[in-house]
């Protein structure tokens, strides 16, 4: 449901993040996309990393990252027109359980960058740069400015990210919903349905969502699909 941790009046927050797909390579259209990342059951990083120390060429690799955001499921205009219309939502509890989580988003010349930069620093001098703990933490940490902060002058916590460094698998069930527009969701039931029935790949039989849905039309979505489950117990249960 809308809202966070059981609290449905917390509209600002969510329990929920969400991966939009871009037309791009592989495909130049971002459902394909989207249905690629869905039938590998992987999403793959960008070959450019994230984070404070993602130019450093001996930890660049490890600041490749799958990106998110934590926007509310009803509030996703503004990351649409960004993206598209197409994305896959998981609950925030499975993105932590794979080593991902918020990003710190951390104002330029501040003490916090300061003392930030001068640990990158120091990890960089030592006799096994590699090996510094400091690096499990910069794939979280942007910096951002203002006008006469160049080149961290572009505010981009309006996406309110979440990153999970690395490759990030998961399963059909992981999913908590996809989103395309309404008048493909039929074909994308009936697309899921064939491929289990035919073993040709993972079936996705999670709430599917218009992301220009209100809140109201949302919230139905997730709770017959909360109900379902239930009510296809009690009809199997005996007399």
């Amino acid at each position: 449901m809308l809202g966070y941790q059981a609290n449905a009046q917390w509209r600002d927050m969510s329990d929920f993040v969400v991966h939009f797909t871009k037309p791009g390579p592989p495909y130049h259209d971002a459902y394909q996309n989207m249905m690629s990342i869905l039938g590998a059951r992987t999403l793959i990083p960008g070959a450019e990393g994230f984070g404070i120390a993602r130019r450093e060429a001996v930890v660049a690799d490890r600041h490749r990252s799958v990106c998110f955001s934590e926007i509310p499921l009803d509030q996703l205009a503004r990351l649409v027109q960004r993206r598209s219309l197409y994305g896959i939502a998981f609950r925030k509890s499975f993105i932590l359980s794979q080593g991902g989580g918020p990003v710190w988003y951390v104002q330029y010349g501040s003490p916090a960058h300061l003392a930030m930069k001068h640990q990158l620093d120091q990890a960089l001098a030592s006799k096994e740069p590699h090996k510094e703990p400091v690096w499990a933490v910069t794939p979280f940490v942007d910096i951002q400015g203002d006008a006469h902060n160049a080149p961290y002058s572009y505010r981009f916590d309006w996406e309110r990210e979440w990153r999970a460094p690395g490759l990030l698998r998961f399963t059909e069930y992981d999913v908590a919903a996809l989103f395309l527009p309404e008048e493909v969701h039929t074909v994308a039931r009936d697309f899921f349905a064939w491929a289990v029935r035919e073993r040709a790949g993972p079936g996705y039989f999670c709430p599917v969502l218009d992301p220009g849905w209100k809140a109201e039309q949302i919230m139905e979505a997730l709770a017959k699909h909360t109900q379902a489950p239930v009510a296809a117990e009690r009809k199997s249960a005996p007399g």
